[in-house]
């Protein structure tokens, strides 16, 4: 069974961008370890991460994320069982947008039942562009 899990925060102010990358890595390392993937979605002002994995490796990484003072005021959107991964290419990975773009995430429906949820079709979306070539899956499971 796997978890999924996504939140919006606001970024500290003193992060810079070099300590943003140290996290993406560091965060990449734990989660291969744990057997998490994910995605974190950065604006310059908000962070959007989803991350999906068995349930006892999402609760550790969801405690390091809450004691985390890189950002402050966590705000869930998801936390649900899922059937499959949406973003199993990566155990972490880091992309920069825009605020709409982030804004678009943080307000669309993650609640929904049945066969979609809009905000992760938004999610996929976004990700898809930065997925990688079908042949090339196993080698690229790390930070991008």
């Amino acid at each position: 069974m796997l978890h999924a899990f996504a939140y919006s925060s606001r970024m500290s102010a003193e992060l810079s961008n070099q300590a943003l990358h140290q996290i993406v890595s560091q965060s990449a390392t734990f989660n291969r370890r744990v057997d998490v993937t994910g995605a974190l979605i950065v604006d310059g002002q908000r962070f959007f991460q989803y991350i999906e994995g068995p349930p006892d490796a999402l609760e550790a990484v969801k405690r390091r994320i809450h004691d985390s003072r890189s950002h402050a005021a966590v705000v869930p959107v998801l936390d649900m069982a899922i059937s499959a991964r949406a973003v199993p290419y990566w155990a972490m990975t880091h992309i920069e947008t825009g605020q709409i773009v982030v804004s678009g995430l943080v307000n669309a429906r993650w609640d929904e039942f049945g066969h979609a949820i809009p905000g992760m079709d938004q999610l996929v979306g976004l990700l898809r562009p930065h997925f990688p070539r079908v042949g090339t899956v196993g080698a690229t499971r790390a930070a991008a």
